[in-house]
């Protein structure tokens, strides 16, 4: 990275106020970001211990390890305690029946005409199986109820289809030998998934879950000008720093701020508010700036570059954009005393001396996607 940073000064320094081109051409680059979420609804204290406890009928513990689904439930960074009754939050999962309302066989009917005029006939045939299952949770706190949702409900219905036979009986034959297997299978999915969605709702409204996002800054695609090689190797070690983040650690500031001062350099070559080059250049240092004070957690710092880039005059629209995120940014920083996306939450335990201690590593990546900027 030191060598990268030489080579942009030496370049920076050694090319001339003015490229050799009246025009350059704006690339995206797209890259994936890791950042920690903070809680929508945070409780106090911030980090806590939570416990779970899954109850089922009958039927459904024959066809489901009921332990499994609850060591699947979690919530990110908080930590679970073994003993239901010692977490300062409780995840309860109930699980009810799952019915079979309905089952057939379907019949295909295929024609294919040959050369010869003659019409081939071919049948196959599918099971279709109708199912419902009861499931929700709830989320308490000394006795009161944060949170609870139906997740399956015996209103509305699950479907399975079968791959196809070429006879009804090899259809009806795969069902009346598999129905037993097929329906654990069913009862076990949905029995996961309810733990599933109700560690998403904790997680979300009350942990810190690993969230992955994708996002673009801006690179320069034009040989004949001088900035190029310095502009795009800039670019590229800008993406290297994002794309290298964790939910644990954010970019390093020592070697961002080779990039800060690179980018910050560019307005100031080029300064020609008419030639399109110089525009464009602009615009992308602007834009490359705003990203990295978003992912450095400093949304004030981007408003004066989506200032800029109104004044600029390309793509003015990014200006209220880049603002939109500084506030939103502001506003999840703000939720609580942890003003950075970036951190470890086991530090916050480092001196828990509780018992029985399960620290959960599973954490639900939650993807989401901003195409505002393309």
């Amino acid at each position: 990275m030191k060598n990268l940073f030489l080579t942009l000064f030496v370049l920076f320094s050694l090319s001339p106020v003015f490229g050799q081109t009246k025009n350059v051409d704006l690339d995206n680059v797209r890259l994936s970001i890791t950042t920690r979420s903070t809680p929508a609804e945070p409780l106090d204290p911030l980090f806590f211990h939570y416990s779970s406890k899954v109850t089922a009928t009958s039927s459904t513990k024959q066809r489901v390890d009921i332990e499994d689904v609850n060591h699947s439930i979690y919530i990110a960074g908080e930590k679970k305690v073994k003993n239901p009754m010692a977490g300062d939050v409780l995840i309860h999962v109930d699980l009810g029946n799952l019915v079979i309302a309905s089952s057939n066989i379907v019949e295909r009917k295929e024609e294919s005409k040959q050369k010869d005029g003659t019409v081939n006939v071919s049948y196959y045939y599918k099971v279709e199986v109708n199912y419902k299952f009861d499931s929700n949770f709830k989320i308490i706190r000394d006795d009161k109820i944060l949170a609870q949702e139906t997740v399956y409900s015996s209103y509305s219905s699950q479907y399975y289809t079968s791959q196809e036979y070429g006879s009804r009986k090899g259809a009806a034959d795969f069902w009346n030998n598999n129905r037993d297997i097929l329906i654990s299978d069913f009862t076990r999915d949905l029995s996961m998934r309810t733990a599933s969605r109700a560690s998403s709702v904790a997680s979300y409204r009350y942990g810190f879950p690993v969230t992955k996002s994708y996002d673009i800054i801006k690179t320069i695609d034009e040989k004949k000008h001088n900035e190029n090689e310095a502009f795009r190797g800039a670019a590229q070690a800008l993406k290297e720093e994002l794309s290298s983040m964790t939910g644990e650690t954010g970019m390093n500031k020592d070697r961002i701020n080779g990039l800060i001062e690179y980018f910050e350099s560019i307005p100031k070559k080029y300064t020609d508010p008419k030639l399109k080059a110089d525009v464009r250049l602009r615009y992308a240092a602007y834009y490359n700036l705003c990203k990295i004070y978003l992912y450095l957690d400093e949304p004030e710092k981007i408003i004066p570059y989506a200032d800029l880039i109104l004044s600029n005059g390309h793509d003015k629209k990014d200006e209220e954009r880049m603002k939109k995120a500084a506030d939103s940014l502001k506003v999840v920083l703000d939720r609580t005393s942890i003003k950075t996306r970036h951190f470890d939450p086991n530090e916050y335990f480092k001196n828990d001396t509780q018992e029985g201690i399960q620290v959960i590593q599973k954490e639900e990546v939650q993807t989401k996607e901003d195409e505002s900027d393309e």
